[in-house]
Parts: structure tokens; C-alpha cells; sequence
């Protein structure tokens, strides 16, 4: 499982991603076409779908260019970090925990940069992982807590650690219920920020691309089925997806053209249509999946 081509590549993909027309209250955005499944070894499975999830960081970053503000009331609540005792509750607050503290840390907010950063370790150190959050870390979290490019590299830097830990420890699965916890909360936070601000449709679109990462994300938790760790999550995100499926798509032809290095270029996209209805539903369903996860 690679958590770093979560965290970093992915935003490459999504850059591919833009703006459409809007009709009938329809948002459109022109997208790649979904990846086609195939019948592989789980590793595979794995690097192909973290190519196509994108990172609590990489989210923050898009909230902040659509216009988005920092929402104290909308992160995670982190003086409940104590109640999480089971294995899976630990993981996917964690995923929350770290979607909030990127959210944070995007928006110079730097106490509560702190508040989150306390609460992953503490996590992370339940799920056995205290060698991650070091001294040396600490001290480059102190010296660098105003640098926000920096403290982006450090917490980038800490749960690729905590992969590469549970990798060589056969707990692959506690790093998916970390990357869905993540998402979740990543596209809670779209959906509450899109409430606020109505007609941010950069906003909007970025919800309606989750469609595949979803889809992804399903997969991967089927793949994990035998482990009896993640069976009430994928059910409740099953009932997510067909609401996602609302979303129409229309495939659009283009013409083919050849870069100037002469290479092929395959013209065509697919667009997306989302009305305020669905969204109002993916808002719903979200925020209660949230909720089942945090309370």
C-alpha cells in the first residue's frame, strides 16, 4: 500500500479536472473516464486506486483556492480523542484527525495546527506507532509551526512514516481505514463549505468528481472483506455511492491532436451533472456517515 502516491501523485491526476458549463442548475465538469476495475493481486489493486483518491492536504489546498475560509466549528471535535478505543474507530478518526489538521495547517490557523497534531500522535501511538512522532519530529513541528510549506512536508513526512510502519508490520488494513477516515471528512468538509458559500462551484465540481473516489475506495474495502475489519464503513458507503450515481455522465467526443513533441493526443472527455438535490443528499449522507464514526 502506498500512501505516498495518495498523498503526492494523485494531485497531478486531479489537476486534470475543469470547469464546465451550468444549465438548469446542472455543474458540470469535463473528467477522465473511471479507470476500469480489473481482477488483480491487492497490491496492484491498491497503487492503482491511490492514484485516484485525492489527499486531505491536496483538498485543503483546493478549499482555500475556491475561496473557502477556515470554519472552526466544522473540524473534528479533538478533545474526544480519548473515547476511540477500538481498532477501526482509532484508524478512521485518525483519517479525520489528519483531514482536519491538513485543513488547519492550509489556513495558518497554527493552534489549532497543534490541537490535531496531538490528536493523530495520540492515535498513532494506540495504533503502535510512537517511533513515528520522535523528538526529532516534534522539534521540527516547533521550529517550523508559522512555515505553512514546511509543516505541509512534516505532516506529509509523518504518515508516509506510519504507512512504511504498518507495510513492514502486515497492517495494510489500518492504513485503509486511515485514507477512508481521511476522504470522508475531506469531502464533509467540501459539502459543509459548499452550504456557506452557495455559489462557489469550484466547490461543487470537486465534489462531483468524488464519484470515482469512491468507487476506488469500495474496492479497496472489498478487498479487505476476509479481515472483518471494515463491514459497517463499506455498507454505509455503498449507500453513499448510489447517491453518487445520480450524477449523470455524458461522454463527449474530441478531435485527436499531437503535442509538439509529436505524440498522440486522444481527444474526449466525460461531464458530469450534478443538481442541488443530490448534492444536498451527498451532504446528508456524508454527515451522518461522519457522524456514526466520531459519536
Amino acid at each position: 500500500m502506498n500512501i505516498k502516491h495518495y498523498i503526492v501523485i494523485v494531485t497531478i491526476a486531479s489537476s486534470l479536472f475543469s470547469c464546465g458549463e451550468e444549465a438548469k442548475n446542472n455543474i458540470y465538469i469535463d473528467s477522465p473516464e473511471e479507470p476500469e476495475a480489473e481482477i488483480i493481486e491487492r497490491a496492484d489493486n491498491i497503487k492503482n486506486i491511490f492514484f485516484n483518491i485525492p489527499s486531505p492536504m491536496e483538498t485543503s489546498q483546493i478549499l482555500q483556492a475556491a475561496g473557502a475560509t477556515y470554519e472552526f466549528t466544522l473540524p473534528s471535535n479533538p478533545s474526544a480523542v480519548d473515547d476511540y478505543q477500538s481498532i477501526v474507530e482509532q484508524s478512521l478518526n485518525m483519517g479525520i484527525y489528519g483531514a482536519d489538521l491538513n485543513y488547519a495547517t492550509v489556513f495558518n490557523q497554527t493552534t489549532e495546527t497543534m490541537l490535531y497534531l496531538q490528536c493523530t500522535r495520540t492515535l498513532g501511538n494506540e495504533l503502535g506507532m510512537e517511533q513515528v512522532f520522535d523528538e526529532e519530529t516534534i522539534d521540527r513541528i516547533e521550529w517550523n509551526l508559522e512555515l505553512k510549506d514546511s509543516m505541509q512536508v512534516i505532516i506529509t513526512d509523518i504518515f508516509w512514516e506510519m504507512n512504511s510502519y504498518l507495510e513492514e508490520e502486515d497492517r495494510e488494513s489500518i492504513s485503509t481505514l486511515i485514507i477512508v477516515g481521511g476522504w470522508i471528512e475531506g469531502v464533509y468538509l467540501s459539502t459543509q463549505l459548499a452550504r456557506i458559500t452557495p455559489n462557489n462551484h469550484v466547490l461543487k465540481l470537486r465534489i462531483a468528481e468524488q464519484k470515482y473516489s469512491l468507487t476506488n475506495l469500495i474496492g479497496l474495502l472489498h478487498s479487505y472483506e476476509e479481515d472483518d475489519i471494515s463491514q459497517d464503513i463499506l455498507e454505509e458507503l455503498e449507500e453513499l455511492d448510489v447517491i453518487f450515481k445520480k450524477i449523470t455522465e455524458v461522454k463527449t467526443v474530441g478531435e485527436n491532436h499531437k503535442d509538439e513533441n509529436g505524440v498522440t493526443i486522444i481527444g474526449g472527455s466525460i461531464k458530469l451533472g450534478m443538481n442541488d438535490d443530490i448534492l444536498e443528499e451527498i451532504t446528508a449522507k456524508v454527515t451522518e456517515i461522519r457522524t456514526d464514526i466520531i459519536n
